[in-house]
């Protein structure tokens, strides 16, 4: 895109998003403490950074033609293995299915990503004619029976999406609840920076035992004049301002938004400040001028130490 087109095209967007108003939760980092992180921002972060990085390694097929930084994938989080990524089919749709086993070798969680928009078809099938929501729900419930029938029905499945993946996910849970007339007990959502509006969304529940149905956005990324614009005018998500451009693209790009999301829950989170070692994360633009004392990365020590003390 030419820089004078771009930026008639993000004067255009800003005016739009200005003009809508909706229902958000905004994550601040204007408080007290390491990182500067609220501690709202840091809970969230807690409870979504893992399913955020999966929702990257969804883009897994283009990634060796690209050597980009927003386009590489994440060393998984410990205790989370691929059991199948899918190419795209004839429709562009794809998805991957990640297994979360705990310290026993028992299976404690199924994640299923579905990937985002990738090229034409996508924007095609996808966005404008929504072929791929029906094959969403059609993976769903393949995963859902096979787990069914080999005895595993009280292991729960979260769905996760970026984008257009956070549109299909955003299509299954409404297909459910139509049909079934209630959402399974065992089903989790995870909407990152959607192009849908969620009204089957809601906060992070206070039971560490419910399931989770939410979205976190990059503040004035893209897709956010979708969810602007949405007619039902339910509550959609938690928003958070990580970046410090001001181009609604680059704000819109998953890897920058699971980094974010990492280097915060990393304040707390033993397993996210060594995935910052391990995945050569840098802070967020917006803590940049944080000095080393409220850096999580420096924090990695004694939070490993933390946690091995709490068991």
């Amino acid at each position: 895109m030419q820089p004078a087109i771009r930026a008639l095209f993000v004067a255009g967007c800003a005016a739009l998003l200005a003009g809508c108003a909706h229902d958000i939760t905004r994550l601040s980092h204007d408080c007290e403490g390491a990182g500067g992180w609220c501690p709202q921002a840091r809970e969230v972060a807690g409870a979504t950074w893992q399913y955020a990085q999966l929702a990257q390694n969804a883009y897994w097929q283009n990634v060796d033609d690209r050597n980009r930084y927003v386009d590489r994938l994440y060393v998984l989080p410990p205790g989370v293995f691929e059991r199948h990524a899918s190419v795209d089919d004839r429709f562009g749709y794809a998805y991957s299915v990640y297994d979360r086993i705990d310290q026993n070798g028992r299976l404690r969680e199924v994640v299923l990503a579905y990937r985002g928009t990738e090229g034409p078809k996508d924007w095609w099938h996808g966005t404008l004619l929504g072929r791929q929501g029906p094959r969403g729900l059609a993976t769903y419930r393949h995963v859902r029976a096979a787990l069914d029938a080999a005895g595993y029905d009280s292991v729960p499945v979260t769905l996760v999406g970026h984008s257009l993946g956070g549109r299909i996910a955003d299509h299954v849970t409404k297909r459910l609840r139509a049909e079934e007339g209630e959402l399974p007990p065992v089903l989790s959502v995870y909407l990152f920076n959607p192009n849908a509006g969620g009204s089957l969304l809601a906060p992070l529940p206070t039971d560490r035992e419910a399931p989770v149905r939410t979205a976190v956005s990059e503040q004035g990324e893209i897709a956010g004049w979708v969810r602007a614009a949405a007619i039902d005018r339910a509550w959609d998500g938690y928003v958070i301002d990580c970046q410090t451009t001001v181009d609604p693209i680059r704000r819109h790009y998953m890897r920058r938004l699971a980094d974010c999301l990492t280097w915060i829950a990393a304040t707390d989170d033993a397993d996210a400040a060594y995935s910052i070692g391990r995945n050569q994360i840098a802070p967020p633009p917006v803590a940049a001028g944080i000095s080393a004392q409220g850096d999580p990365a420096s924090q990695h020590d004694a939070a490993r130490s933390a946690a091995a003390a709490g068991g």
